[in-house]
């Protein structure tokens, strides 16, 4: 199972005043999937937890879950059921339960739903970071063999903000300007950053900088249909 950190680097008086102006740090996932989805919020390092040297630890393990909660923006997701999952893991909803239930029937790289109810859920994947697991998305799913793929992205997107959000509520826009870094080929990524100057890193492409009121969900949401009607189209 591979781990990923990124290192977040302060001089004592940006702690200083990101601590004194009750700012925390929020954490995103980049995901590759087709349909209307949005991003929730990963993890929420609050104000007391930033140091000179932040260090955010994930891993490649992941949950999958479904819920009755919309894709709305602002609301926290609800997962009424959850199941541990692995890339290339196929999850079945089934018919007339919700429940969910694991098969090696999916996509590599990918974890796939296939929704048999006649009900419509929201779908999505959680990942654990700092040693919990934590949604990253959430997709809308249709009834009667709707299907969604959902591709997990070695990206993440970093934000300190003095709004105040739980863990799991869908962000479409940025609360403030913000990092996204980029860990293709390689485990961990150091960056600074200064209250006045923002991110900043070696200089190389992986990491770029946007602004508050970024569109999160272009930002996070990289859209391919890969092979869902081939999916759906096999318990027709």
């Amino acid at each position: 199972m591979a781990t990923f950190t990124t290192t977040i680097n302060l001089s004592p008086e940006d702690v200083r005043i990101l601590k004194s102006e009750g700012y925390s740090l929020y954490g995103f996932k980049s995901v590759t999937a087709s349909g209307d989805g949005s991003p929730a919020v990963w993890f929420n390092l609050p104000a007391e937890r930033i140091l000179g040297s932040v260090k955010i630890t994930w891993q490649d393990e992941f949950e999958a879950y479904n819920s009755l909660t919309s894709v709305t923006p602002n609301i926290r997701i609800d997962a009424i059921n959850s199941v541990q999952a692995d890339l290339g893991h196929l999850i079945t909803i089934d018919k007339g339960s919700g429940n969910l239930n694991v098969s090696t029937d999916g996509f590599d790289g990918a974890i796939s739903f296939i929704n048999l109810d006649s009900h419509r859920f929201t779908v999505g994947v959680s990942q654990t970071v700092n040693g919990k697991p934590g949604i990253i998305c959430a997709f809308p799913i249709l009834g009667s063999g709707s299907s969604r793929i959902i591709t997990p992205l070695p990206k993440i997107a970093l934000i300190f903000s003095t709004e105040q959000i739980e863990v799991g509520t869908i962000v479409t826009k940025a609360m403030s300007s913000g990092a996204y870094i980029n860990l293709k080929n390689v485990n961990s990524r150091t960056l600074n950053y200064n209250v006045n100057d923002g991110w900043s890193g070696d200089g190389g492409p992986w990491l770029k900088n946007f602004n508050a009121f970024t569109d999160l969900k272009k930002l996070l949401i990289e859209n391919a249909s890969r092979e869902e009607l081939a999916l759906s189209e096999k318990f027709v």
